[in-house]
């Protein structure tokens, strides 16, 4: 856990995750090729990203079936439902009038079924 509030979780595809508050230390784990970002849900106010060519340079980037598990349980959906994820995914707190960063401090609530959904998909959370 981070001394400030968390903004990201980063899942590694071994299954490490981490807390963090500074976002560019996450961009920084998802490699050399770009960062794409989605909402998890529509309507979300929490942001998944990856990096740009995960999907397209498999031999580059592993399978996360950790994030993929945390993040179907976040979103509500089945672990099925799941897009394909690859390398390093984080999930963060979106503010759209943040215009340093465009991140927010995850809330109480939202930690709590990240760290829950973590557990269930087997993460080891540092």
């Amino acid at each position: 856990m981070t001394a400030t509030e968390p903004v990201y979780v980063l899942i590694h595809p071994d299954g490490r995750a981490e807390w963090g508050d500074e976002i560019a230390a996450a961009n920084e784990q998802l490699g050399p090729h770009g960062i794409g970002r989605a909402f998890l849900t529509d309507g979300s106010r929490l942001r998944i990203a990856m990096s740009d060519c995960a999907l397209i340079l498999p031999d580059v980037y592993a399978p996360n079936p950790y994030a993929a598990a945390a993040l179907a349980r976040v979103a509500g959906v089945p672990a099925g439902a799941a897009p394909e994820t690859r390398g390093p995914i984080v999930l963060f707190g979106w503010d759209p009038r943040n215009e340093w960063d465009s991140t927010r401090p995850l809330t109480p609530d939202e930690r709590g079924l990240i760290g829950e959904a973590l557990t269930a998909a087997g993460c080891t959370v540092a």
